[in-house]
């Protein structure tokens, strides 16, 4: 390196490599460029999170279920509550669910509708079953 570009710095070789570049020479840095390639992979990865975020705001991709606890049914009661009946093993739990919290109502044992584990379709004869007047 010729001491008149040492003594510049950076800013004597960029003006170095420009002048070079504007004489016809070759750019001192060669070889394939691979920031289009990170971009692409980066652009392809966001899609996949985007498109996954979407799926779950839309409820077609499940959050992750567990095995132990099943949603037999649910009754809105407002904007922010409702009440839901959750089978945990052999035990079905009524649920009060609301923006301060979640209280258990009731508990009995699991039942079975007319088509074998599906949920009852009749909220109301599960409401009355807990509360004792179907015993």
């Amino acid at each position: 390196m010729p001491p008149r570009i040492h003594r510049l710095g950076a800013a004597g070789l960029l003006l170095a490599c420009l002048g070079a570049r504007a004489q016809g020479a070759p750019h001192p840095i060669e070889g394939p460029s691979f920031m289009p390639m990170v971009l692409a992979l980066l652009l392809v990865l966001g899609l996949i999170a985007a498109a996954v975020w979407v799926m779950r705001r839309a409820g077609i991709a499940p959050r992750g279920s567990s095995a132990a606890l099943k949603l037999v049914t649910q009754l809105p009661l407002g904007p922010r509550e409702r009440v839901v009946i959750v089978e945990a093993g052999e035990r079905w739990f009524l649920l009060g669910v609301g923006a301060g919290g979640i209280t258990r109502l009731g508990t009995l044992p699991r039942g079975e509708s007319a088509a074998g584990d599906a949920p009852a379709p009749n909220f109301g004869a599960l409401l009355e079953k807990l509360r004792g007047g179907g015993r």
